[in-house]
């Protein structure tokens, strides 16, 4: 699991905690859809906690709207690639080694694809946000720390306007922004149906749109 475009440490990052993924998804006995997303649920804190770092100290080189269209666009098509392989090893492992077939056996195999594309599609978005978030802060001077550096991300990506809404800028965001990565399924990150890969872009413009000053001030003298 490489999708292009993120640094190598990034990328073991992510095979780090999905690999855990596929051990469930793939091993016989009961409550095997439940111990799946138990998974997938637990991974998005511990890499955002990593990643808060990255982009502060190794942003990307995203300057402008169009590298975040760009970059996006490679990690869509190399996490489809990915998904698909992953799957079609999924399916054979699991058939090798437990007596469930059928419907049961396509559930958590489809539900542990789905859900683990959306986590995937997400980590990328952040650390594309969050680069380009970074790169804009450095341009008008301005330092900020991870924690700051994190809730900013988490309300460029959350927000619906045009801007970032100062109202994202709660802790709680994560949690709704967590939440809509686990929520999405198989179909959202097939290619014909797929919503996954563009939150980056939309964020992007909501940052251009904001008052960097404003936002960064408004995070500091309301830290809960």
């Amino acid at each position: 699991m490489r999708p292009e475009g993120l640094p190598a440490e990034a990328a073991a990052q992510l095979e780090a905690a999905f690999g855990s993924v596929g051990r469930a998804a793939i091993s016989g006995g009961r409550g095997r859809l439940r111990r799946v997303r138990i998974q997938v649920k637990a991974a998005p804190p511990r890499l955002l906690d990593w990643m808060s770092g990255q982009v502060l100290d190794h942003p990307a080189a995203l300057y402008d709207q169009k590298s975040v269209e760009l970059l996006a666009s490679r990690q869509v098509r190399s996490i489809s690639t990915a998904m698909g392989a992953l799957q079609l090893a999924l399916v054979t492992a699991a058939a090798a080694t437990t007596l469930e077939g059928g419907p049961v056996l396509a559930l958590a195999i489809d539900g542990a694809v789905g859900q683990m594309a959306s986590v995937v599609h997400g980590f990328c978005d952040w650390y594309n946000t969050g680069s380009y978030l970074v790169r804009r802060l450095d341009e008008h001077g301005i330092t900020v720390d991870r924690t700051e550096v994190r809730r900013l991300t988490n309300a460029a990506l959350m927000s619906k306007g045009r801007a970032v809404d100062q109202r994202a800028l709660a802790r709680s965001t994560e949690l709704r922004l967590i939440r809509s990565w686990v929520g999405r399924g198989l179909v959202d990150a097939l290619p014909f149906g797929s919503t996954l890969g563009r939150a980056s872009v939309r964020a992007a413009s909501r940052i251009d749109e904001s008052d960097l000053f404003g936002l960064v001030r408004a995070v500091r003298e309301e830290p809960g």
